[in-house]
Formats: C-alpha cells, structure tokens, sequence
C-alpha cells in the first residue's frame, strides 16, 4: 500500500527535469504568482506522499487495526478517486493514468471493507 504514496512522491519530484513537462519553459509562459503557486503544490504534494507512504510503513498494524487507521485508508481511498474524476475533467487526461488512480482507490478501500 504504502508503495503508491512513495511512489507518487518520487513521479512529482520528477517533474522538474521532465521533458514532457517542460517546466521550465512552461512556467515561465505564467504569471510569477502561478507559477510559483504550481511548484509549492507540487511541493506540498511530495511531502505529502512520502510522508503518508512513511506512516503507512511504520504504523501497518495500527492502520489496518484501529478507527484511526481505517480512516486513514478511507481519506486515501477518496483522494485518489477523486484525483481519478479531475483525470478527466482536465485537458490532457490518460487513460493509462485513470486506470492507476482507479486501482489506487480500490488499493486504500478494500482493506477497509474486508476488515468490516
């Protein structure tokens, strides 16, 4: 489980060097502002990820076993399904990419509906 967090963490610190990005040509086409509240999201999004994907690590049995940790699964469950609905709301949406969030929302929420 805790795979996908560090694993989204590491596909975000990639962006900067992407090519098919192209940050740095791109970013510059916006405002100073935008542009820089696109990289602290950016940011905001890797800590987010490695750290989830940490706890997930370190607190396994507690997640699995307790209010707290169902919770938990449950609010990672919601955020991939709703990053998988803005996939195709947004210009650029990827199949490939829908399917991996849709997988990652039944990843977090089926441990939640066994253990009930």
């Amino acid at each position: 489980m805790a795979e996908y967090f560090i694993l989204g963490g590491i596909f975000h610190i990639l962006f900067w060097n992407w090519k098919f990005l192209n940050w740095k040509n791109e970013l510059a086409k916006l405002n100073e502002i935008n542009s820089n509240v696109m990289q602290m999201l950016n940011v905001g999004l890797i800590v987010f990820y490695l750290s989830f994907g940490f706890i997930i690590i370190y607190f396994r049995n507690e997640i699995l076993s307790t209010k707290l940790g169902k919770a938990l699964l449950i609010f990672s469950s919601l955020f991939f399904l709703v990053r998988f609905i803005e996939e195709f709301i947004f210009p650029g949406s990827s199949i490939i990419v829908g399917v991996i969030l849709l997988i990652c929302t039944l990843i977090y929420l089926i441990p939640v509906v066994i253990k009930n």
